[in-house]
């Protein structure tokens, strides 16, 4: 009998260690409170579940901890406190993160949260190391996972983006004026718009981006406005193919690999970059890290046809090739095509500032007594007014002012227009999805492909250094570039951790940027799907070969025509067919009667829905 009693002693003290005791209890108290989440209201305020007792409490943490602690005396060979932990708090920050108000105190709660989740997951991977070291996927793993993750990305990117059209939430300024465009080049094969400033110019005087030729076929095959946000979608996904190429260039595990591909799909900056529907800004990330990758690979001809498609992106995608071609100067001496990438992008560069201010001053002459502002096109150098001391200058100023006064670089490092901290949580937002591995590096050199943050970083333009916009889709191919080949040269233990904390932080950021905005926009539609399609076929009766004026959130969808212009912005009233208000917002009753007294009659009218004029006969 004593033999039985020590021999089952036995069985039971090793699942009684005093780190066992703690991690289970840890873990039967974030099984608790899983089952207390399903109580009315929100956790984030002080009343909730305040009607639980502490013995309420106490009990079911209890009972938690006796079955775990039954299970675990069962599967001793197994580290079962840490997977009930670890699962117990993955439920909890999944309901948390996707739940928690949209507040300025939103941020912080993230962070406090990714910090706390990544202990627990830091001690779940610590615990079951021969686990994850037995894990060794395969190459077909990876690239199911990769291609699921990556079509998961850009199916939640179609969906945001296209229920902003459906719902019309979509504005002229960035939308309609591209739906326009694609309009005029599938009729006409020219980038033109009537939508983007108010006159009929090419896109290419404000932005030069032939890029947007590649989207065109399908267009021309599917007409629609939704076929340029799931084209983004697309685009943005597809850099995922790269990034698995060059996590095997540099000889990364599968799940390390298959991590990285996981951090690239779910990157928040990446998704909610396209918040504002489609830019050409799109194809930089997916372009560029072609480019490394041939590179890499040492396979120059198609190295230099990515490159070449980097520059037709947008003229000053030239600096991004620039700062690349430093590196492949500085750190890999290829002194041959390091010049010819420096001086081919310098050319490009030159020339194309000298199209846009020719063509600024051209049209600016051409429709001088047709707009009030002959400012129509041109380099958009006034982004970085604050680094230029003489405008005359232009960009020679910028360069001018980071030689002469370094610490004035300094001063606007984290200065916003707000004094606020946006910049640092840009800066935050940016780097810790990859676990500030990007900075774990003894080469110098690769800090050059860090550099182009500071684009962002060094300007006042608020847009730039919010994620919510498109201005850092070339930054972040640097940034994952550089990640990837810095982890092969951190020891096992720390690349580990740095990249289980990237994707913990990844998928949590995930969680508060991006999902909450597919809850937004598709209840929107469910709740007001009836309105909505009843505003398109009211638009649908608007003749084809009409001239339309019309509300920002309604031009997308009526902006497959030769003229249509932003009510907002036109200033010639009174020479456009149509003239539409969108009654879901206060109607401008000066504006109104102003196209009133221009002898424009109500052709209908829509209660919450539309208000149309049509242009009198004479």
């Amino acid at each position: 009998m004593s033999q039985k009693n020590n021999g089952f002693m036995k069985q039971i003290v090793p699942s009684f260690t005093w780190e066992r005791v703690i991690c289970r209890l840890i873990a039967a108290w974030c099984s608790f409170a899983v089952v207390n989440l399903t109580k009315k209201g929100n956790f984030f305020e002080l009343s909730y579940a305040q009607d639980t007792s502490l013995g309420r409490v106490f009990l079911m943490t209890a009972i938690f901890f006796l079955l775990y602690s039954a299970i675990n005396v069962l599967l001793q060979a197994f580290e079962t406190d840490s997977w009930f932990l670890v699962g117990a708090a993955t439920v909890c920050v999944i309901r948390w993160l996707s739940v928690y108000e949209n507040s300025d105190n939103r941020f912080l709660f993230m962070m406090a949260t990714i910090v706390v989740y990544s202990l627990f997951v830091m001690y779940f991977i610590h615990k079951n190391d021969l686990l994850w070291e037995k894990w060794q996927p395969g190459k077909k793993t990876v690239w199911i996972v990769a291609a699921v993750f990556g079509v998961f990305s850009c199916f939640i990117i179609a969906a945001i983006t296209c229920y902003r059209y459906l719902t019309f939430s979509s504005p002229n300024f960035d939308f309609g004026l591209f739906v326009n465009m694609f309009h005029n080049m599938k009729e006409t094969g020219l980038p033109l718009s009537t939508a983007e400033r108010d006159v009929l110019l090419s896109h290419f005087v404000v932005h030069i981006s032939p890029i947007y030729y590649l989207l065109l076929p399908f267009y021309f095959i599917f007409p629609s406005p939704m076929t340029l946000q799931i084209g983004q979608a697309v685009v943005l996904a597809s850099g995922v193919v790269p990034v698995v190429l060059l996590c095997k260039h540099f000889k990364l595990s599968g799940k390390t690999t298959i991590l990285m591909a996981i951090i690239y799909s779910l990157y928040p900056a990446l998704s909610s970059g396209c918040f504002y529907d489609i830019h050409e800004n799109c194809f930089l990330t997916p372009l560029l890290l072609w480019t490394f990758y041939f590179f890499e690979r040492e396979k120059y001809p198609f190295m230099y046809l990515f490159a070449f498609l980097t520059l037709m992106v947008k003229e000053d995608a030239a600096i991004y090739i620039i700062l690349f071609a430093l590196f492949v100067l500085l750190s890999r001496k290829k002194f041959l095509h390091g010049g010819i990438l420096i001086l081919s992008s310098l050319a490009y560069f030159g020339i194309a500032l000298s199209i846009l201010q020719a063509t600024s001053t051209h049209y600016a002459e051409l429709y001088a007594d047709a707009t009030p502002n002959p400012g129509i096109a041109g380099p958009m150098i006034n982004r970085f007014n604050n680094l230029i001391f003489d405008s005359a200058e232009g960009l020679i100023g910028v360069i001018k002012t980071a030689l002469v006064n370094p610490g004035y670089l300094l001063t606007q490092l984290f200065t916003t227009t707000k004094n606020g901290w946006e910049k640092l949580i840009y800066f935050i937002q940016m780097f810790l999805p990859l676990g500030l591995i990007p900075f774990c590096t003894k080469k110098a050199s690769r800090w050059l492909l860090i550099v182009p943050i500071l684009m962002n970083l060094l300007t006042n333009y608020q847009y730039q250094y919010d994620i919510g916009f498109q201005y850092h889709f070339g930054i972040i191919a640097f940034l994952v570039y550089v990640a990837i080949m810095n982890l092969p040269e951190l020891k096992a233990p720390s690349r580990r951790t740095l990249i289980s904390f990237a994707a913990v932080a990844c998928c949590c950021m995930y969680l508060v940027i991006v999902l909450p905005k597919y809850t937004t926009y598709s209840e929107r539609w469910e709740s007001g799907k009836d309105t909505y399609r009843k505003m398109d076929e009211i638009l649908d009766t608007i003749p084809k070969d009409a001239s339309v004026c019309c509300s920002s959130f309604l031009l997308s969808h009526i902006a497959d025509r030769e003229e249509v212009y932003e009510l907002k912005y036109h200033e010639n009233v009174g020479d456009t067919d149509y003239v539409i208000f969108d009654k879901r917002y206060s109607v401008d009753k000066k504006q109104l009667q102003a196209y009133l007294d221009q002898g424009y009659v109500v052709k209908e009218e829509h209660d919450g829905m539309l208000l149309i004029l049509e242009k009198g006969i004479e």
